[in-house]
């Protein structure tokens, strides 16, 4: 068996090979006896997924020669048959001919490599090839034996490529089974999808009992694709035998490192891969088992999965060429296994069963493709003050609570709750407490750092409360929220004595931020304002409120009972609740006892997360008063998937989602919602790349990157 050692040389020294021309690596060659154990090969979670393809080498042959197409399609609607390869006429397939290139090929098929639309990846491409053999006819230690052909078309010239390992396992005296396999990672990646063929494979020919001779190829192939979702790849390799020899028999394999993203799994959001020699469709009492649940679908029964198909999700593939539909020897199926089959959120492991009554087959290669879950990560904000009229007092003592959840179907991991004070105000030593959060011990935790998930961080003029929370937090490090597990901290504040003029509004942002279990940024943020203990205004307000309309507009809503001079108001607007800029204006009744009702909308299709609002009054004589500061919180209908590098240089590298193909506009806009710069970007449907450059020349500070449509927009903040 090959160690890990000789692996990872083996891969190093592939990758170092210039000329494709031939992938010979005789250092790294091993020739297994017998059976190998499964070993994971590939594991990654990407915007990706893995796939695989292939097709059948040996077909029957009727007495005049002629390809018996009865026999090699007599499978039933369910992939049953009578009809076996068991004292069959098996001869080699060829679909290159006897003139041309690759005549000189003792046998060829072709199948079809699908992949998504977008732009794709190849991230490992692994061939296997095999069959039954007799000793007498193919030697394996030899190169001429361990080495087949591939070409991307069926016109091209082909390629040699060796194998880099071979099992075999004896049948009996002179007879082998085997599997081999290569790596063709820089050929798929050079030649992309299409139709691939595969030829001189060395495969024993002509009628035999115990099985009867067959054989064939596959290619498994992982690629990362940005308009995917993210899944959590694996793949496994080894070698095994099931065989009855007279009597029931089940094997029993645990895959280890699967994985399984948190949140629950629908059917489609885990997707398994099979690959394995010999199988009869017209032997029944085979058997597979996941986790204890018997695998079967429309093509590969619950008695009889191991029955020469090759299938997706229950449906014969028929991208091949010869296009059978029992392939006497190989199956190759991907089916659906998110549901009904155990594998559960977090589990690290899948167990296998693999049974027969009166067959024997080789299970070879195995794939799982896990749909990774978002979390939805949720920030409240509140503030009291000691004497309960919620009213901003000098010296008075001020009360945060800062409470939300997971709401998503996702782990939300490194919880880190992040809250940046005022310069209104001063923080309260020895304040910060849990009151619930999942994994934490609840009640009072010191202002120090690396003691505890709590502290309180003073950086020149910036002071900043820090909580990590969740399973397994620790003094440097966020936890776990899962599903619905909620949290709640506080901290205090004393209000200052103001410099100048009467005490100011009280504002401060707090931010959560979480990574999903495919590292994804996910942040809420929540505001809290406490007003002056004396209303600015000379003005009765009897309301002031905003309220969302949809992702773009506003509507900002007051009412006065009485007006003293009122000339007019100004709808100010800040996009980080300290800038304002003026915006609507709206004629005053001057002055009157009566009450009046106002109203208007506004854009806040460049802000992000949250947006601030005041209204500016001014008299006849000119003076200017200001209201309160309110903040109405954002909610996107689309979602940026990630936005690197942030904070940023010279470039921004954004991924995110778009429900259709269209030319759209990408603008970035200051704080005082300016247009900084702008460009017009190709979309698709689902998630997009987009890089947006030539931003060395912006001042440092925050800005608001936006995507806008003619029926779609949205909006992320970014800091430079």
């Amino acid at each position: 068996m090959q160690n890990s050692t000789q692996t990872a040389i083996s891969k190093k020294l592939i990758r170092q090979i210039s000329c494709l021309s031939f992938l010979m690596l005789l250092a790294s060659f091993t020739l297994q006896a017998q059976q190998r154990a499964y070993s994971l090969i590939y594991s990654e979670n990407i915007k990706g997924n893995t796939t695989m393809f292939g097709n059948s080498l040996l077909h029957i042959l009727k007495s005049n020669g002629s390809v018996n197409t009865t026999k090699m399609n007599s499978n039933s609607a369910n992939g049953n048959t009578t009809d076996g390869n068991d004292d069959a006429n098996m001869q080699h397939i060829d679909i290159d001919g006897t003139t041309g290139i690759g005549a000189a090929t003792r046998n060829s098929s072709s199948a079809d490599l699908i992949l998504p639309a977008g732009t794709n990846t190849i991230k490992l491409a692994r061939l296997y090839w095999g069959g039954r053999i007799t000793t007498s006819d193919y030697d394996l230690s030899t190169v001429a034996n361990q080495t087949v052909k591939i070409r991307k078309g069926t016109t091209n010239n082909y390629t040699d490529v060796v194998a880099t390992g071979v099992d075999q396992s004896t049948i009996s005296s002179g007879y082998s089974q085997y599997q081999a396999y290569a790596d063709v990672t820089t050929f798929i990646k050079q030649n992309g999808a299409g139709t691939y063929t595969i030829g001189n494979v060395p495969l024993s020919t002509g009628a035999i009992s115990g099985g009867g001779n067959h054989g064939g190829w596959t290619i498994v192939v992982v690629y990362e694709n940005d308009l995917i979702n993210y899944n959590s790849v694996r793949v496994y390799d080894g070698f095994q035998k099931v065989y009855n020899d007279g009597s029931p028999t089940v094997s029993t394999v645990t895959l280890t490192g699967l994985d399984v993203p948190s949140g629950a799994l629908a059917a489609s959001d885990a997707q398994m891969g099979v690959m394995a020699w010999e199988g009869d469709a017209n032997i029944y009492g085979d058997f597979l088992k996941i986790n204890g649940n018997t695998f079967s679908n429309g093509v590969n029964q619950s008695d009889n999965p191991w029955n020469g198909t090759i299938s997706n999700n229950g449906v014969h593939v028929t991208t091949k060429n010869p296009n059978y539909t029992n392939q006497m020897g190989i199956d190759i199926d991907m089916f659906n296994v998110g549901t009904g089959f155990g594998i559960s959120p977090n589990d690290n492991s899948v167990t296998l069963q693999f049974g027969t009554e009166a067959d024997q087959y080789y299970p070879g290669l195995f794939t799982f493709s896990l749909k990774m879950k978002d979390p939805t990560i949720t920030l409240e904000k509140l503030v009291s003050d000691a004497n309960g009229n919620h009213l901003a007092e000098v010296n008075e003592i001020l009360t945060y609570t800062l409470k939300g959840s997971n709401t998503g179907v996702g782990n939300a991991n490194f919880i880190e709750l992040i809250d940046t004070l005022p310069n209104t105000v001063t923080y309260v030593a020895n304040s910060l407490k849990v009151i619930s959060a999942p994994g934490v011990t609840a009640g009072a935790k010191t202002d120090a750092s690396n003691d505890d998930i709590a502290e309180y961080i003073v950086n020149g003029t910036k002071k900043t409360i820090k909580f990590r929370l969740g399973t397994g937090a620790t003094s440097t490090l966020g936890g776990t929220l899962a599903e619905n597990e909620t949290y709640e901290v506080q901290f205090q504040v004393k209000v200052n004595v103001p410099a100048q003029g009467g005490v100011p509004s009280i504002m401060n942002i707090a931010r959560v931020s979480s990574k999903s279990d495919a590292e994804v940024v996910f942040t809420d943020d929540a505001t809290a304002i406490i007003n002056p203990e004396e209303g600015p205004l000379p003005v009765t307000l009897e309301k002031f409120t905003a309220t969302l309309i949809n992702s773009s507009r506003a509507q900002i809503d007051w009412s006065t009972s009485m007006e003293i001079n009122c000339s007019r108001y100004i709808v100010q607007k800040s996009y980080d609740g300290n800038t304002f800029t003026d915006g609507t204006v709206v004629a005053g009744h001057g002055t009157t006892n009566l009450l009046n009702s106002y109203s208007i909308t506004d854009d806040v299709s460049a802000a992000g997360n949250m947006v601030y609002y005041r209204l500016k009054q001014i008299d006849l004589d000119g003076k200017v008063n200001l209201s309160k500061v309110i903040a109405v919180k954002l909610k996107k209908e689309n979602q940026v998937v990630s936005v690197s590098p942030n904070p940023f240089t010279n470039y921004l590298n954004v991924n995110m989602e778009w429900s259709k193909s269209e030319v759209i506009t990408a603008r970035v806009i200051n704080i005082q919602g300016k247009e900084v710069a702008s460009k017009s970007i190709q979309v698709t449907k689902g998630v997009n790349y987009v890089r947006i450059d030539e931003l060395s020349k912006l001042p440092s500070g925050n800005y608001f990157l936006q995507f806008i449509s003619a029926t779609e927009r949205f909006t992320q903040k970014v800091t430079k």
